[in-house]
């Protein structure tokens, strides 16, 4: 039956990438302890959970222009770094898988795995291992191991009403770093963020210790996508207040025109920031929390239990479109 109504969407195209990874979910029959669905699978080790995730990075979808081989490595690594930090774990592994022409010079190699090395170590890490393989274009895929206490495993469900749902860091800065190397602005700084993603590893574990985390996942693929996917997963909705967003200061930079701004700083992804849920009553413990992360934490609305998410903008109340970045969907950027 699932193999037939697969066969009559025709295509994948007409499903998303979250849309395909249901049809595996029904498929796979895992004994993990999480599965599909979350930042990472966790497998149970008796005292804590073993975490393991993998994401990969092609050419034409992952490394825009600009990015040099020591930015592609960097990247590579940061990203399933931040799945790790996304479930409050500590990393204790990188592998990698390299498929890669003939013709590329061993200087992009050597550069492409200093990147990685490098990235690896400044968050506590490193690369144990991988693979390599002759290719047609630059294919990577990274997978990263950690570990969590089961009392602090951070997951996309648990949220319930009156949560708060906050924020680290500032969002849009790797959108503005996209266009601004699209049209020659010299947002430097945001050019680096969007080829150098910054994992909250040090976050994610402060937050696990917290132990007033309800729901938690890291913004690849925006603002807007990641409430859609902790609503889906915790049955609730949530209502964000457009205001409270912190926005990186090259937004305005990037764009004059509001709705540019707006669509950038709830749409565009690659912040790789944590989005989370905490217990109402724990509020007058984030600015310890914060400084304690070393990172601005910032409450940016709550969870309800009404019937979609909202956005508030200056007090008008709206329906909050998922409008996040989805592979196997057109990308309007």
């Amino acid at each position: 039956m699932l193999y037939e109504s697969v066969a009559f969407m025709k295509t994948v195209g007409t499903l998303g990438e979250r849309g395909v990874i249901r049809v595996i979910d029904g498929i796979v029959k895992s004994e993990a302890t999480v599965g599909i669905g979350d930042d990472c699978a966790a497998i149970d080790l008796g005292d804590r959970y073993l975490l393991v995730t993998t994401d990969m990075m092609v050419t034409k979808t992952h490394i825009p222009k600009g990015m040099g081989p020591y930015d592609v490595g960097w990247a590579l690594v940061a990203v399933n770094l931040s799945d790790i930090a996304a479930m409050g774990g500590k990393p204790l592994g990188v592998v990698t898988a390299i498929g890669i022409t003939k013709g590329h010079p061993i200087e992009f190699l050597e550069q492409m795995v200093d990147g990685m090395n490098d990235c690896a170590i400044r968050f506590g890490t490193s690369i144990v291992g991988g693979d390599t393989k002759e290719h047609e274009d630059l294919i990577l895929c990274g997978t990263a191991v950690g570990e969590v206490s089961k009392t602090g495993i951070l997951l996309r469900k648990g949220a319930r009403p009156g949560d708060l749902i906050a924020v680290t860091g500032a969002l849009g800065k790797a959108g503005s770093g996209f266009y601004s190397l699209k049209r020659g602005l010299g947002l430097k700084d945001a050019e680096d963020r969007l080829k150098r993603p910054w994992p909250r590893v040090k976050e994610g574990m402060v937050l696990s210790a917290s132990g007033v985390v309800t729901s938690c996942m890291d913004i690849s693929d925006g603002l807007s996508s990641s409430i859609f996917e902790l609503s889906r997963n915790s049955g609730m909705t949530h209502e964000i207040d457009y205001v409270k967003i912190p926005k990186a200061p090259e937004v305005e930079m990037a764009f004059h025109d509001l709705e540019r701004q707006k669509d950038l700083v709830l749409n565009f992804g690659d912040d790789f920031e944590l989005l989370l849920t905490i217990k109402r009553e724990h509020e007058q413990d984030l600015p310890a929390l914060a400084e304690k992360m070393g990172c601005p934490l910032t409450v940016i609305g709550k969870v309800t239990s009404g019937e979609e998410n909202i956005l508030v903008d200056n007090g008008k109340r709206e329906k909050l479109e998922n409008l996040g970045y989805e592979h196997f969907r057109a990308r309007k950027y």
